[in-house]
């Protein structure tokens, strides 16, 4: 054989693997959908995926709580299809409609839902999801790091995977928020416990 075929022989082998590779990833991508461990045996993440797929990874990873942060109808009626996979393989599932993307307002009212449930031992190991992965996940996350994990805003956002895109200022600046509100909270506690300590 010339060199001329050799060589190009070989070019389309390496695109053959190429294609096949960029095939695979692409179906992994598109199917697991921004599913990353957040922290190992313990918290899990992702974008909306198919109901086969929590059925999939729920054992696998062993979690017993689904957080969905969508909007009702936000996904059309593939909730009705994803809570029964989330129940179908043991774990609870809890719909939470969470800040929307354009507020950073660390006062919303499931907020504070969201630290009930992060409080509770009973929730672990917990998968937290809205329909991109990127913006209502990454706050819920920011929450868990700084008020569970005791770290900074910058630290946990800093952590994260960025998918392709930056945090947008909004998720940055709740996140910022949060800690703020954190600290508030544990000052004020220590001023009530040094209050009650003196009488």
């Amino acid at each position: 054989m010339k060199p001329r075929w050799k060589w190009m022989g070989a070019l389309l082998t390496v695109a053959a693997v190429a294609a096949i590779a960029g095939g695979y990833f692409y179906q992994h991508h598109k199917r697991y959908k921004h599913f990353a461990v957040h922290v190992p045996g313990k918290v899990y993440r992702s974008a909306w995926v198919d109901a086969e797929v929590f059925a999939e990874l729920i054992p696998e990873y062993h979690v017993k709580t689904v957080v969905n942060l969508c909007y009702p109808g936000e996904m059309g009626n593939r909730n009705v299809d994803q809570r029964a996979a989330v129940e179908g393989a043991g774990a609870k599932l809890i719909d939470l409609p969470f800040p929307p993307n354009d507020t950073w307002d660390v006062n919303y009212p499931s907020v504070a839902e969201m630290e009930r449930i992060l409080d509770d031992p009973a929730s672990y190991p917990i998968w937290i999801h809205c329909q991109h992965g990127r913006e209502r996940t990454v706050k819920a996350l920011a929450i868990y790091d700084i008020r569970e994990r005791h770290i900074s805003a910058r630290d946990s956002l800093k952590q994260m995977p960025l998918f392709g895109m930056d945090h947008p200022w909004h998720v940055v600046t709740f996140a910022h928020n949060y800690e703020s509100l954190d600290k508030q909270r544990a000052t004020a506690k220590r001023t009530t416990s040094a209050n009650t300590e003196r009488r």
